[in-house]
C-alpha cells in the first residue's frame, strides 16, 4: 500500500504545482489524467522520489519517505518508465537489462539473474531481439524494454508516463495488454493524455487539475455523470444559457459541430452518445479547468455552472 497525504509543492518562483493532494495506491491499474499544467509531472517526480514535496507525507509499505534511511528500500519498491526513456547506447537488450539489475542490486545469484532477465525479455516479446543493440529497436520495442527494466527488481509500484505516445495502433494495443498483465500482481500508475488507453486498461481513474485531486473513481462513474447531458450542436448555433462547450468535431458529412454539456435538452441539437474522452472533457470544462476560447470570451470570468448531483 502506497499512501500519499497532503502533498504540496511550491517552486522558488511561487508556482504552486501541488495543493494538498492525497491518494492511496494498491495492486491494480490506475489511470492518471489531467490537462497540461495540472501538476502531473511534479506529482510523478515526487512519487518516485526524484523531487521533494514542500509538505505532505509519503509512506510505501510502511516505510516513511521522510526518513533518509528508508529511501534505498523505498526505491527498490518502485519501477519507473519515464516519458523520455531511452536505453543506453552500445548495449544489447540482454546486456542492458543485466546492467539495470546490477545497478539496482537485485539479490539474485548470477544464474538466477540470467533466468529472470530471459523471462522478462520473453514477457515483453523481445527474445528474438535480445542480442541486438537496444538503441536500434523501434519505438514500441524500446517502450517494452523500458517496462522490462522497470520490473527487473520486482517492484511493488510501477509508474509509467505517457507509455504509448508516438506508437502505432498495433504497438499501443500490445503495450496495453502487457501493462494489464503486470497490474494483476503489482500496483501500476499509468499517466497519459490518451484517454483511450485509460478506457481500455484502467478500472480506476484519477484526475488532477491545478494541483488538486478532482476525481477518484471508475471510468463508468465519469461516463454516468455525462450520460444524457451531451448534445451535438451545429457550429454556427449560439451556445444556450447554462450549456458548456466540450469540444468541436466533424460529423460524417464533413460538417463541423459542437459537443456541449447541458442538463436540459438543447433546442436544435441532437443527443450525443457518451464516450470517456468527451465525458472527461465535460468534467474538466464544468469545473473551469479547461474552457474553449469562445466560452471564456462570451462569459464573465467569475461565472460558474452548477453541476447537478
Amino acid at each position: 500500500m502506497i499512501e500519499l497525504e497532503g502533498l504540496t509543492k511550491t517552486y522558488a518562483d511561487g508556482t504552486q504545482a501541488l495543493r494538498g493532494l492525497s491518494l492511496r495506491l494498491d495492486r491494480g491499474m490506475v489511470g492518471l489524467l489531467g490537462p497540461n499544467g495540472a501538476g502531473k509531472t511534479t506529482f510523478l517526480s515526487i512519487l518516485v522520489l526524484a523531487l521533494e514535496p514542500s509538505s505532505g507525507r509519503r509512506v510505501y509499505d510502511g516505510l516513511d519517505a521522510a526518513r533518509s534511511r528508508s529511501r534505498p528500500a523505498i526505491r527498490r519498491l518502485i519501477g519507473y518508465l519515464p516519458q523520455d526513456y531511452r536505453p543506453l547506447a552500445g548495449l544489447s537488450g540482454w546486456e542492458y537489462l543485466l546492467h539495470c539489475a546490477r545497478l539496482r542490486r537485485v539479490p539474485l545469484k548470477e544464474r538466477a539473474l540470467r533466468e529472470r532477465t530471459r523471462a522478462l525479455l520473453a514477457a515483453v516479446g523481445l527474445t528474438e531481439a535480445a542480442n541486438r543493440r537496444a538503441v536500434e529497436y523501434s519505438g514500441g520495442m524500446q517502450r517494452r524494454l523500458g517496462v522490462a527494466q522497470a520490473l527487473i527488481h520486482s517492484p511493488r509500484l510501477l509508474v509509467v508516463d505517457e507509455p504509448t505516445a508516438g506508437l502505432d495502433p498495433e504497438e499501443r494495443i500490445r503495450f496495453r495488454t502487457l501493462i494489464g498483465e503486470v497490474a494483476e500482481h503489482t500496483a501500476v500508475l499509468l499517466s497519459t493524455h490518451i484517454v483511450e488507453d485509460v478506457e481500455a486498461t484502467c478500472p480506476r481513474l484519477v484526475v488532477i487539475g491545478a494541483g488538486k485531486l478532482l476525481f477518484d473513481g471508475t471510468p463508468t462513474d465519469l461516463l454516468r455523470d455525462a450520460d444524457g447531458r451531451l448534445w451535438r450542436l451545429p457550429a454556427g448555433e449560439p451556445l444556450p444559457a447554462g450549456a458548456v462547450e466540450v469540444t468541436y468535431r466533424a460529423d460524417r458529412r464533413g460538417a463541423v459541430e459542437r459537443v456541449v454539456w447541458s442538463a436540459e435538452p438543447v433546442p436544435g441539437a441532437l443527443p450525443r452518445t457518451v464516450g470517456l474522452e468527451e465525458a472527461y472533457g465535460a468534467f474538466l470544462a464544468l469545473r473551469g479547468v479547461v474552457a474553449a476560447p469562445e466560452i471564456a470570451d462570451a462569459q464573465p470570468k467569475d461565472q460558474t455552472v452548477e453541476v447537478p448531483a
